[in-house]
């Protein structure tokens, strides 16, 4: 086999091994209305229940980004997607009200850390800088897949049989998918101590202290404000608005699910295709322009329920795709700016401090829907995105930005 078909079929094995292992991300969200009801929980509990599950991810990241560099990404990926695994077992067969399920959630989030990192990591390996914005892009549109599945066939399998039964069967493929991973995928040794370790050393801290590093950080801060608030609460709030019109309530969870699904599913290609342009045409100014998308977006999303339902379904549609067409650019970017050596520590602490920001939001969304509306509570999101934008503009100033992308800022 020949490298170059040797790395995209590590490629695809890990695309198809994460949508496994992440489809338990959002298949409490897809039943949050029903549990709701079951348990007598407020949009604020939800939202914690949400939080908390980020939480996890973000206390796993801290470790799982040094691990991968120490160990490989191959076995941390393998162990993770067991442990989550395992915990959405726990949260199907255990948890019967509020407080056990944050237990179980946040465990589950714990395992959810070491899945993306490292996949970044072994990909890196293979496939040189200028194409990283195309392959961490695809490699995203595997999460967003997996979000998407897990709204529709746990909405859809929660009304016709039991939440636990759309649980369960958005929770089992954790399992195949660490036994692929560890038996079929490797990671390439590249020989990246062609430098002397002093000077790398010398960069790396330059690096982390650089503001480029943290200019691309903080972009990222901004995007991550947005994102996962919105995806959590998708099918929520889409199923308000069917409820809203009119529909009955099991009927509204199963149309909010599948609309909720496909506005997420929008977000599986873009991805890639932000990848791809920003190989092009530059990383700065391909998310400066899907960040100010996404932003507007926002700011009209939340008051478009009242009004008409097929212009709901459109901005959302419209709205899914960018949100998330942005998400590889910092990564490949990131890649770009530190040294092989550091890459999976400094990816693991954009992880971090990116996720570490979802804990709140989702929190902070719920909130707001009780104490104010749906609208005020997505033109809140929209903060995330603008602050992005700033950053963007500032890192394509910056010298070090021509590190990115063969110097298209």
């Amino acid at each position: 086999m020949t490298e170059d078909n040797k790395k995209h079929r590590i490629l695809w094995i890990l695309c198809l091994c994460q949508i496994g292992a992440m489809l338990i991300w959002y298949n409490f969200a897809a039943v949050i209305p029903i549990l709701r009801t079951e348990w007598s929980i407020s949009n604020d509990q939800a939202g914690a229940l949400l939080s908390v599950f980020q939480l996890g991810y973000v206390i796993a990241v801290i470790f799982t980004g040094w691990l991968t560099d120490k160990y490989g990404g191959r076995l941390i990926f393998a162990l993770s997607a067991i442990e989550t695994g395992l915990a959405g077992l726990g949260f199907i067969f255990f948890a019967d009200n509020y407080q056990s399920a944050l237990l179980w959630r946040t465990l589950a989030g714990l395992g959810q850390g070491g899945l993306y990192i490292p996949g970044i990591h072994i990909l890196s390996t293979w496939y040189p800088g200028q194409e990283r914005g195309r392959i961490i892009g695809i490699f995203t549109c595997s999460t967003v897949f997996a979000y998407a599945g897990a709204y529709y066939l746990a909405s859809a399998l929660a009304v016709a049989y039991s939440w636990q039964t759309g649980m369960f069967w958005t929770t089992i493929w954790a399992f195949p998918a660490a036994v692929a991973v560890f038996f079929l995928v490797t990671e390439k040794q590249t020989p990246a101590i062609a430098v002397p370790l002093v000077k790398a050393e010398k960069k790396s801290s330059l690096t982390l202290s650089s503001k480029a590093f943290w200019l691309i950080i903080v972009g990222y801060v901004g995007h991550m404000w947005e994102l996962y608030a919105f995806w959590g609460w998708l099918g929520a709030y889409m199923t308000y608005a069917f409820t809203l019109h009119g529909y009955e309530t099991s009927v509204a969870i199963g149309y909010g699910g599948g609309i909720a699904a496909a506005c997420t599913a929008m977000g599986g290609i873009s991805p890639g295709l932000g990848g791809w342009v920003s190989d092009r045409y530059g990383r700065c100014l391909s998310a400066t322009t899907l960040m100010l998308i996404s932003g507007c977006c926002a700011l009209i999303f939340g008051w478009l329920a009242e009004f008409s339902l097929w212009l709901l379904i459109i901005v959302g549609l419209v709205y899914g795709f960018f949100i998330v067409a942005d998400s590889a650019i910092y990564k490949a970017g990131l890649t770009e700016l530190v040294p092989a050596h550091a890459m999976g520590s400094a990816l693991g602490l954009q992880s971090v401090l990116g996720f570490g920001i979802t804990v709140i939001t989702p929190r902070l969304f719920g909130l707001i829907v009780d104490n104010y509306s749906w609208g005020w509570a997505f033109s809140f999101l929209a903060i995330g995105p603008f602050l992005g934008v700033i950053c963007m503009l500032l890192l394509r100033n910056h010298p070090e930005s021509w590190q990115m992308a063969n110097g298209k800022r």
